[in-house]
Parts: C-alpha cells; structure tokens; sequence
C-alpha cells in the first residue's frame, strides 16, 4: 500500500433513541429488580444513567440492559420523567436517589496531605461530619464548574457542594490550596 494513499474509516454514528413514555410498563420483578416491558418486549434488571447528572435529574435518562450475549445495551433515553405516569415517575426517581446518592458538603473543618497521593479531608455534610480519604485529590476533589466542587473517596463514594460561595470563610480558605 502507498503511503501517500489514504484510507478511509467510517464509523456508525450512535444515535439517541427517545423512548415514548406512553409505552414504558417499569415493574419490580421477583428479584426486587427493576425491569421493563416496551413495545412488546420485556427487559429484565434494567439500568437507568442520568446522562447529566450535575445539572438534571429527571431529565435524559438512559435505560439499558444486558443483553443475551451480556452485552450492555441501551433501550433508549427518557427524554423527561414528567412524561411517565406518577407510580411510574416515583419507581424510577426513588431507584436514581438511591443510584445517585451524594451528600451536600456543608463545611470543610481541615484538609490534610500525607505527601503519598491521599489527602484527608473533614467535612460536615447532609449526612453528619465524616472525614473522608481521596487518592488522587488532582482527579478525585475538584471544580466541575465555577461553583460545584466535586470529590470522589477511595471508597467510590461522591460529595458535592453545588456553590462553594456558601461555604463559610474558614472552609473557603482551607480549600484554596486544592481546588
């Protein structure tokens, strides 16, 4: 082959598939699962993603599942849960709360470097005060935007404060080094 000849690659573009809220049936099968009957199908232990999950939660939902080869799939997206009937809107806003849990950082009391990639933070939040260990604080505790911080512990488990500007001062001025 020529080096001067290029070839071309063609990809399939992923398209978003919008899901009609009027044919969604969700249930809780007999494993406490959620599944979903649509358009003559049924899909057992499906996943519902928030797509933007800082800035929405009801609003493009993606429902995937396994498929026979294991393979994740995706059904569609729920453009808006408003769409769905109320027992089907409380099923799968209950399931995201509970997906999508994340305490509220109220108050930064101190932050503390042990100079081997972990940083220690004590914090208040919606939850109660915890202290919390972050690898990797460069990826793990930063600003998402100009007001949300974002940290993630070594446990996968995720905090956010949505305006750092109600902070109080102390807690701004002990995040000033890191964020």
């Amino acid at each position: 082959m020529d080096n001067n000849t290029l070839t071309e690659e063609k990809f399939e573009i992923d398209r978003l598939t919008i899901l009609d809220c009027s044919k969604l049936r969700f249930y809780k099968d007999e494993g406490n699962f959620i599944s979903l009957e649509y358009d003559g199908k049924t899909y057992f232990n499906v996943r519902l993603t928030r797509l933007i999950p800082f800035y929405s939660d009801t609003t493009y939902i993606s429902v995937a599942y396994d498929n026979e080869d294991g393979e994740f799939t995706e059904i569609g997206v729920i453009k808006d849960m408003a769409e769905l009937s109320e027992e089907q809107f409380k099923l799968l806003d209950e399931y995201l709360k509970y997906k999508y849990y994340m305490p509220e950082i109220k108050k930064v009391y101190s932050i503390k470097d042990n100079s081997r990639g972990f940083i220690f933070v004590d914090i208040e939040t919606t939850s109660g005060r915890k202290t919390i260990c972050i690898r990797d604080w460069y990826s793990n505790f930063r600003m998402l935007s100009e007001k949300l911080l974002y940290a993630v512990d070594v446990d996968g488990n995720k905090y956010a404060c949505h305006d750092i500007d109600s902070l109080d001062r102390k807690s701004l001025s002990i995040l000033e080094i890191y964020v």
